[in-house]
């Protein structure tokens, strides 16, 4: 349909994944004892904590460090695709088809050049799919954690000749002015925020849209979506360390984007994840 290069599917660090691989199963007697031992908030002591909000101050997944080492940073892509089975880059580029479409529209109206904001952009997987989907596009992303922005600066770097502006900053308050960017996108974050953070996240990024912009999240199916997938959705929490997946999958997001002001608000869900496609009225 040419949304992206038919090269895109192949574009894996297979090199990467194949040398850090090891280091998953050396890394495993110290989830189990974390585990056994229920030390969810665990961090090594030269990981500075200053700064952080508590909320984001966990091992997910019971990694070690959880986001604020450099090698979680290494391993998280790896970990993604042997959780999804190898589908987790396919369920982020399910975003490229609506944002290239509606960003499309955007150009011929007002022939600007597009500038598209990657909220938790982690090391960098999503911008380099929208690059490679939306090449005239100025891309911008930001994360908490600054091991995660250092690998995705890197990757980056590597490939393109514009180089993404990353910043270390926070969702519930982007280091942004009013009205800037014609594109928003969100990959898996919102599971992984209590819920009044997220109506933070979604005011920030309606705030930084410009009138007839796009946001496009991608996340986790919601208990309403697939009922033949509850039980799993139920144990997800415990098995993964997702102290807030619980009530993201009872979560309205839908009545949270229409508080936020977006509209023509629509969803889809493709395997285990959902998208939410809205506008900022123009």
């Amino acid at each position: 349909m040419g949304i992206y290069p038919q090269s895109l599917l192949f574009e894996r660090p297979w090199q990467d994944f194949f040398f850090y691989y090891p280091f998953l199963w050396l890394d495993m007697p110290s989830i189990w004892e974390r585990i056994a031992k229920k030390q969810y908030q665990q961090f090594s002591p030269e990981i500075n904590l200053d700064g952080y909000p508590q909320y984001y101050l966990q091992n997910f997944h019971y990694q070690t460090n959880g986001y604020l080492s450099h090698m979680s940073a290494n391993l998280y892509d790896l970990q993604v695709e042997i959780l999804f089975n190898g589908m987790g880059d396919a369920m982020g580029r399910r975003i490229l088809a609506p944002l290239k479409q509606e960003l499309e529209g955007l150009k011929r109206e007002s022939g600007e050049k597009m500038r598209v904001l990657d909220v938790a952009c982690g090391t960098g997987v999503t911008l380099k799919l929208i690059r490679a989907a939306i090449t005239s596009a100025s891309l911008f992303g930001i994360d908490l954690s600054p091991t995660y922005l250092r690998k995705a600066n890197d990757m980056l770097a590597a490939n393109y000749e514009e180089l993404p502006q990353l910043l270390q900053a926070n969702a519930e308050e982007l280091p942004y002015r009013d009205n800037y960017f014609h594109g928003v996108t969100c990959v898996f974050l919102f599971h992984e925020l209590p819920p009044v953070v997220r109506g933070k996240a979604i005011a920030e990024m309606f705030r930084v849209m410009k009138p007839g912009g796009v946001l496009v999240i991608c996340d986790s199916i919601q208990r309403r979506d697939s009922p033949e997938l509850l039980t799993m959705m139920d144990n997800f929490p415990a098995i993964f360390h997702e102290p807030y997946y619980q009530s993201y999958i009872n979560d309205d997001l839908e009545q949270r984007l229409y508080d936020a002001g977006f509209e023509q608000i629509r969803t889809e869900n493709h395997f285990v994840s959902k998208y939410w496609v809205a506008r900022k009225k123009g």
